[in-house]
């Protein structure tokens, strides 16, 4: 049966290990970090409005050591339904500088991991959190969290070593420093990674509570907690669907600079700050057309159906606090039924025949891990009938991932 296995070890235990055995010297410092999964509300991050995300029980750990040259090594050891991979990829921060300074992402010969490591010490340099005599670093990463589940490895993997690099800071635990390093890892994602940032991974995975959904509204920049739906008697898994890449990141990424734009214009952060949005953005939209073309920009049709999920998915993730907080989880589920059809009305890859599949198996709930960058999907399930359901989707030929409980990222 494709279920992803559960951890044999303790992650940091095997990190140290790992670390010694590949650099021939004991790691500096280590720390481990947990998946994400995006509850509701990942693609309104960027607009500005409420993103609720909960931690899961697979892991990522990431060790270090300092080299005398200016390389950042990272070695990979990955769990698989087969067993473990590991993968050695390098790249020098000068090369970072470089890229840096002329804006150009990812070199896959160099390798994703090592670049985007590499921007997490250049970032965190430029932020003054390090010395700018930091050398190069042999990294050794331990990954449990599936690649393909929609659950944030990468993402975590960047969580991690920030709070590693800061790991011997006495305030390493404090809310301050946290969301300091969350907010370090956003910003290197978007100068390293041609992927779309979401920046709530990071501060769910390291300002969280454990056992808790993190709920993050951008208007204001508060983090508070709800009860996770895990707790009333549900189990949650991450279904990985047949299509191993589903990419729309040029999709995601034109929205996000029509957003850009829009608020440029109104000299806003956000739009959801602007009385009145959607009605204003349009006009304003009107009259680019009217002055410069439509070439470029998106019709005012699609503009009105962007403008219109933000506002709705918003309010859903709004409601959705409310209701875990007062014990209706039992709202969950049709709360993201309709977020699954706006996903779909949205315009990315929603995956709407597989939620159908695992509706008529027998889920609770289903909606897309993250539309338009995954294939997976998201499945809340009764905990008495979850053991035919993972057994029904397991004889489909899918793979599932039980999500647990997780707890935020800890330095070992």
């Amino acid at each position: 049966m494709p279920i992803w296995p559960s951890a044999p070890s303790p992650i940091l235990d095997r990190a140290r290990q790992l670390h010694r055995e590949e650099t021939g010297v004991e790691s500096t410092q280590v720390a481990d970090c947990p998946g994400t999964w995006l509850v509701m509300g990942e693609h309104v991050d960027y607009a500005g409005g409420i993103t609720l995300v909960a931690q899961v029980s697979q892991r990522v750990a990431v060790a270090f050591s300092p080299r005398r040259d200016d390389l950042i090594k990272v070695t990979t050891q990955s769990t698989t339904l087969e067993g473990t991979g590991t993968t050695t990829e390098e790249i020098s921060l000068g090369a970072i500088e470089e890229r840096a300074t002329n804006q150009r992402l990812v070199d896959h010969q160099c390798g994703l991991v090592a670049e985007r490591l590499g921007g997490i010490v250049w970032t965190m340099i430029h932020r003054q959190l390090l010395s700018r005599d930091t050398s190069g670093m042999d990294v050794t990463v331990v990954n449990d969290i599936p690649a393909d589940a929609g659950l944030g490895a990468i993402a975590s993997t960047e969580a991690a070593f920030a709070l590693a690099l800061l790991g011997s800071a006495e305030d390493c635990d404090e809310a301050p420093l946290r969301a300091r390093l969350a907010e370090v890892c956003a910003q290197a994602a978007e100068a390293f990674s041609p992927a779309p940032a979401l920046r709530s991974r990071y501060t769910a995975a390291l300002r969280g509570t454990a056992g808790q959904v993190a709920v993050i509204n951008y208007a204001d920049g508060s983090v508070t907690q709800a009860p996770h739906p895990a707790s009333a008697g549900m189990r949650v898994f991450a279904v990985i669907g047949p299509e191993a890449d589903v990419d729309q990141t040029s999709a995601i990424q034109g929205r996000r600079r029509f957003l850009d734009a829009a608020c440029r214009a109104f000299g806003t952060e956000s739009l959801r700050l602007l009385p009145d949005a959607p009605t204003r953005v349009l006009d304003w939209l009107r009259a680019v057309h009217k002055v410069h073309g439509a070439e470029g920009q998106p019709t005012l049709d699609q503009a009105a159906s962007w403008l219109t999920f933000d506002q709705e998915e918003t309010g859903r993730a709004e409601q959705l606090s409310r209701s875990l907080r007062s014990r209706r989880v039992e709202d969950l589920w049709s709360l993201m039924a309709e977020s699954q059809a706006g996903l779909e009305s949205y315009g990315l890859n929603a995956q709407p025949d597989l939620v159908k599949l695992i509706l008529v198996r027998g889920a609770a709930g289903a909606r897309a891990a993250v539309a338009g960058m995954s294939a997976a999907v998201i499945a809340g399930v009764d905990k008495r009938h979850a053991g035919n359901f993972s057994a029904d989707l397991s004889a489909d030929g899918f793979t599932l991932v039980d999500l647990g409980i997780g707890s935020p990222a800890q330095v070992g």
